[in-house]
């Protein structure tokens, strides 16, 4: 008899940030499980992103009593709310069919012929970055083989790993490698462990660090730079022994209907936007578009409000269930500004100034400089008096 376990992490449930869209991959989550008649619920850390309101718990109370209806349940605190700090423990009160597990420490959960081990965010992570550090990852690699010895006491049991953690060379939905202050271990004490599935969380991106290990990724998007499919993983362990071939194990990633994110590119110059490659507006339709609108450097070039209003009517047809526009100008760097700080009379630094941003119509030009004499010969014949 096979063992199925749905397995996510980092759903960041907040009120007042793409909430709907949260709910409804979670109950997709939910259903989807059901659905795929799965043994086990596994909601590895961050349920919320900050101490959960009265909204957020509701829901979460409300989708923990339909899982463990069906299955039992496992939550694994995180790093984000105060998830170490109770803010979980009335979801653990939960009433369904199945057990509900709540695993704030390391330890080791059995059930039936299920022996789990839990590595939730560790509540001494502010040690990263300083002296005790060491003392802290000395302490990751003996709970790894400490776990290792539980199961080798546990013959004729499936063994899982859940943790709430960065390992040292997991990519971020980026692309760039895990940096920072945060709790992150050495790969190699986890690709040690016996267990048959070790499924991680804590990075957005759903990724493979060996044979037995992954990152569930975030259910749903939580940012623009994440482009990547969101979802979770449906995992099948065919029998308790623990094959070389990998035989005893069959992980799906089961994707979510998570909203598109965009993040748009454009250019303004000489009083035109060049849009970016494939921004069509078929490509638009019921995602959350963030536009970022660089402006050229030349004097003349300003966005207008009627200019701005024509690019979102251009974009809004396309159906974007969001769209945001941030105007940007490119900062002027000491190369630019130098020609202005060497000059010494006031047409030098006028027209040092129409160099470095564009110079005006010659006819202008001619004006602007006559007025110019004029101000100077009236502060001249002013100190005369004075």
């Amino acid at each position: 008899m096979s063992l199925r376990v749905s397995h996510c992490g980092d759903v960041h449930l907040e009120e007042d940030r793409y909430f709907g869209d949260t709910v409804r991959c979670l109950e997709w989550f939910v259903s989807d499980g059901i659905r795929q008649k799965t043994d086990l619920f596994v909601i590895d850390g961050d349920l919320t992103t900050y101490k959960a309101t009265i909204k957020e718990r509701n829901v979460w109370i409300d989708t923990v009593i339909h899982m463990a209806e069906h299955a039992p349940v496992l939550l694994v605190s995180g790093n984000h709310g105060e998830e170490n700090d109770g803010d979980l423990y009335a979801l653990a009160k939960a009433k369904g069919k199945h057990n509900i597990y709540l695993s704030t420490e390391p330890e080791l959960i059995e059930f039936d012929n299920v022996a789990i081990a839990t590595f939730p965010y560790p509540r001494k992570a502010d040690w990263v970055g300083t002296p005790r550090e060491e003392g802290m990852q000395e302490a990751f690699v003996e709970q790894m083989e400490e776990f290792n010895r539980q199961y080798a006491r546990r013959p004729g049991y499936y063994r899982l790993f859940f943790g709430h953690f960065g390992v040292a060379g997991a990519r971020m939905s980026s692309g760039q490698p895990l940096t920072g202050r945060c709790a992150e271990y050495p790969l190699e004490p986890v690709r040690r462990l016996g267990a048959q599935y070790i499924g991680l969380s804590h990075i957005h991106l759903w990724q493979q660090l060996g044979p037995r290990i992954w990152y569930a990724g975030s259910l749903s998007r939580c940012d623009y730079s994440e482009m990547e499919d969101k979802g979770y993983n449906l995992v099948t362990l065919k029998q308790t022994e623990l094959m070389q071939d990998l035989d005893d194990l069959e992980v799906s990633f089961q994707r979510s209907p998570t909203r598109p994110m965009m993040e748009l590119h454009v250019k303004y110059e000489d009083g035109k936007f060049q849009l970016p490659p494939g921004s069509e507006s078929s490509q638009l339709k019921d995602a959350r578009v963030k536009v970022v609108v660089t402006v050229g450097k030349g004097l003349h070039e300003s966005l207008s409000r009627k200019a701005q209003d024509e690019l979102r009517e251009m974009l809004l047809a396309g159906n974007p269930s969001e769209l945001k526009l941030k105007i940007e100008r490119p900062q002027e760097t000491g190369t630019d500004v130098a020609p202005l700080s060497m000059a010494k009379t006031a047409e030098q630094k006028l027209r040092a100034y129409w160099e470095m941003k564009g110079r005006p119509p010659a006819d202008r030009q001619e004006r602007l400089l006559s007025k110019l004499a004029e101000i100077e010969a009236a502060a001249a014949s002013l100190q005369k008096t004075a």
